[in-house]
């Protein structure tokens, strides 16, 4: 089965990677999504948008995969496939002895590398069980570095929440905001994935947190997500919470209530953390 990238439809079209997203989004060219919420799109389709144009083989090669991985990123994605939780957890420790951030680790290391793995299943290459490994792999080596995440020698920042919202299962990422909290200052709660929007809005209206990190994939329905994220948006405008959301399904939505700050990399979480607020 042949795989194509945003990027690649976008040269191999002669258009921008943002108009791809657009006919990708509408419907008008065919994609699916892996589990990490990219686009990803298959060559019949391709040649079905463009009223079964064949495309030069030499063109098509030349824009068929993404980027190879790096060697920390190859090291990443070797110990997720198996499952060798100790190796993730001291390949984070390294990088952090490098003195990069936790946010640079996993925007940089961990997010391609699992990026590649869910490429790979959703090309055939990868079977489910491999994928559940890697990401239970991944869940657990998160859990294991949250004890050795150095708390900042200031004052309590108070309380955040992370959260799926509605009917997502897919939690890794909310884990790890959670993990950025931490080493933020803040007191963290995870409820994680499959979530009823209504106890999430109760939860915020009845314990006013400081803060809720809310995460979407792409799988997410766009019209749920915007009701629901609705929901929380005026609950936590009634208690004060600032709100900060995250993931691609966030990401797919033209706009979000106004009191509800948009981030797409865990360095830009940490940037939004630390602006001063009122």
């Amino acid at each position: 089965m042949d795989i194509i990238s945003t990027k690649g439809v976008a040269e191999v079209l002669g258009v921008s990677e943002a108009t791809v997203k657009r006919w990708a989004d509408a419907g008008t060219l065919k994609c699916f999504r892996t589990v990490g919420g990219h686009r990803k799109f298959r060559l019949r389709d391709v040649r079905e948008f463009l009223g079964g144009k064949m495309i030069a083989p030499e063109t098509l090669e030349a824009f068929r995969h993404e980027e190879p991985l790096g060697k920390e990123q190859t090291e990443a994605h070797a110990l997720a496939l198996s499952s060798d939780v100790d190796g993730l957890v001291a390949l984070v420790a390294k990088e952090r002895m490098k003195g990069q951030s936790l946010a640079h680790v996993f925007d940089e290391v961990i997010a391609p590398a699992m990026s590649h793995i869910g490429d790979a299943w959703a090309a055939g290459t990868l079977t489910t069980a491999q994928e559940h490994v890697a990401s239970n792999a991944l869940i657990e080596a998160i859990a294991r570095v949250r004890p050795l995440v150095e708390r900042p020698s200031r004052r309590d920042r108070g309380r955040a929440i992370c959260t799926c919202i509605g009917d997502e299962q897919h939690d890794i990422g909310v884990r790890v905001v959670g993990l950025i909290l931490s080493a933020e200052g803040f007191r963290t709660s995870m409820l994680g994935g499959n979530v009823p929007t209504s106890d999430i809005a109760l939860m915020v209206t009845s314990e006013q947190p400081k803060l809720i990190a809310l995460s979407a994939s792409g799988h997410a329905n766009l019209d749920r997500l915007r009701s629901d994220v609705a929901i929380v948006a005026s609950a936590a405008a009634a208690s004060k919470t600032r709100v900060l959301a995250g993931g691609h399904g966030f990401a797919r939505l033209p706009s979000v209530p106004n009191n509800v700050s948009r981030f797409f990399k865990l360095q830009e979480f940490v940037a939004l953390l630390r602006e001063p607020t009122d």
